[in-house]
């Protein structure tokens, strides 16, 4: 029998990082914001708050496409990996300890450092996760059990696949804490509460406190597009299309 463990972990509330005006309603917000597309998000944010470069790099998607894993919204959960030989129990276990600190409707994001050399996410970890609340998974690297993840319906982004075993090789030593990503443009910074959004596209991530601004704005472009889409398909110039709309 292995050696006991024990949950000797800090608890970091990532309800407490949401903002008041809208961490009782992540539901409701996941909901709208997955009628919408990450194209559309990432223009509203480069366009109207003038903050370009809020997208992963491309390269980053779903395990499979479609309304049932290939959409994902929610306030970001975040951890950091590093590559180590490692196997400290106390820190391997920052894994399962972690996970108390997740809130309902929560997604997680790992920041991997680049390590290349294994699976850093997979199944049973996510039903554990799915058990705290989590809705899905952003790993900037790679998860195992790609197969069983998509058989239970648990949105996963990821970079590849891999079958190798992540103990020797990587291990989360930190959570709740601002992270960096692989950005369109570098570094991209995502802090706990900050929102995500992924889809066929990719993944963007929208600052936590414009959360609901972007979505109302997205939401009117979204149907004056319906407008555009319809005019367009029925002959209209598409010059007098972007004049009616502004939008093409």
């Amino acid at each position: 029998m292995s050696e006991m463990i024990h949950d000797t972990y800090e608890v970091r509330p990532l309800y407490e990082a949401c903002p008041e005006v809208w961490r009782d309603r992540i539901e409701e917000l996941a909901q709208r914001y997955k009628k919408l597309y990450t194209a559309l998000i990432y223009d509203i944010m480069a366009e109207q708050y003038h903050l370009p470069g809020r997208s992963l790099k491309p390269g980053i998607g779903p395990l499979e496409r479609g309304e049932r894993n290939g959409k994902l919204a929610g306030p970001a959960f975040t951890s950091r990996r590093c590559t180590t030989p490692n196997t400290d129990p106390v820190v391997h276990n920052i894994r399962l300890g972690q996970m108390k600190s997740m809130c309902k409707g929560c997604v997680f994001v790992s920041d991997v450092q680049g390590n290349r050399n294994c699976g850093q996410f997979g199944e049973i970890t996510a039903t554990a996760m799915r058990a705290a609340g989590c809705v899905g998974a952003v790993i900037d690297g790679s998860t195992r059990d790609s197969d069983y993840l998509i058989a239970m319906g648990f949105p996963t982004f990821v970079r590849w696949c891999s079958p190798v075993e992540g103990l020797t090789r990587s291990m989360i030593v930190d959570y709740m804490i601002p992270i960096y990503v692989d950005g369109v443009d570098g570094m991209l910074r995502i802090d706990p509460g900050d929102w995500i959004f992924g889809d066929g596209d990719g993944v963007v991530v929208v600052p936590k406190d414009l959360v609901i601004p972007v979505l109302e704005k997205a939401e009117k472009n979204f149907n004056d597009e319906k407008l555009s889409r319809q005019a367009m398909a029925d002959g209209m110039d598409p010059f007098d299309v972007y004049n009616r709309y502004g939008r093409f």
